[in-house]
């Protein structure tokens, strides 16, 4: 059984207390006191929907917006002019590293992330770049994890007045984890509460592939229906991504060159392009 936290008191017993005090505790004590309340890493977002996001300062250049990232009991605050240049594809992390020479966080481009007992990578984003004339043109694919509130089970039943984090995050439009995710789309009453819910007109995500797409004469076309995207009218902002290898990005041909369409009879949502691709669109308004 392990104690946290008590006033020390003076000790002779040096042997088993080399400070002097029979009270001792470092670092990792207090990352440890944190570990039941929290998701092992993630960003705390606050109110702060861009938070630790990645953007593009200029050329391959990134910067991280302000913002705090906690792993394992130990927190980074980003203060919003961090930035890092990059020269090839990679995943920027914020890296907590405990080995001796270094204890502190670090920000970095890597191939591969890197999860051990002393370092831990957690990845804020993709990155893929192209060398254009004059420098590069970067392409950042959002992967943050939100961190989680794991002080209570995540099926526990909910009510008004008592809601599970990850619902929060989920009605908000924060990323999530696909774990975190299925927790709230497998909960019948949590998507009860969601449909219920300013959140559900404020925001919805659909994915799709190719061959969710109706081919014709001019090209393909995609229905979306109301009860996917919630919009109760034409007055709505949405973000197109093409799925390219895996990566979702914004200024491709799919991205750029789909007509959106709102139905007002039917209210179903329409998009139009020359040829079908995977990707997802999210609504908002």
């Amino acid at each position: 059984m392990r104690s946290y936290f008590f006033n020390a008191e003076p000790t002779t017993d040096l042997s088993t207390h080399p400070t002097g005090y029979d009270r001792e505790y470092d670092a990792d004590d207090h990352a440890s006191f944190f570990a039941p309340f929290f998701s092992a890493a993630g960003v705390m977002a606050g109110t702060h929907a861009d938070a630790c996001k990645v953007v593009v300062q200029e050329g391959n250049t990134l910067r991280i917006c302000a913002g705090n990232v906690y792993v394992r009991g130990r927190m980074c605050q980003f203060d919003g002019n961090e930035t890092i240049t990059i020269t090839q594809d990679c995943k920027i992390s914020a890296r907590m590293n405990k080995t001796a020479d270094v204890r502190a966080f670090e920000l970095v481009a890597v191939q591969e992330l890197i999860q051990t007992e002393d370092i831990y990578d957690l990845e804020l984003a993709s990155v893929a770049i192209t060398p254009v004339v004059g420098g590069y043109e970067a392409v950042v694919t959002d992967t943050r994890t939100f961190l989680a509130f794991m002080g209570q089970p995540a099926y526990y039943p909910p009510s008004a007045d008592n809601l599970p984090y990850v619902l929060w995050l989920y009605t908000l439009g924060f990323p999530m984890t696909a774990e975190q995710r299925s927790m709230v789309e497998a909960n019948p009453s949590l998507m009860s509460i969601f449909n219920g819910s300013l959140g559900a007109a404020k925001g919805a995500t659909v994915t799709f592939t190719a061959a969710d797409w109706t081919a014709g004469e001019l090209g393909s076309t995609l229905i979306i229906p109301k009860t996917q995207h919630g919009r109760q009218t034409e007055r709505f902002c949405y973000t197109l991504k093409h799925n390219v290898g895996g990566i979702l990005k914004t200024n491709t041909w799919g991205a750029k060159c789909t007509d959106v369409s709102y139905d007002s009879t039917t209210g179903n949502i329409t998009l139009w392009a020359e040829t079908a691709y995977a990707g997802e669109i999210s609504f908002s308004g």
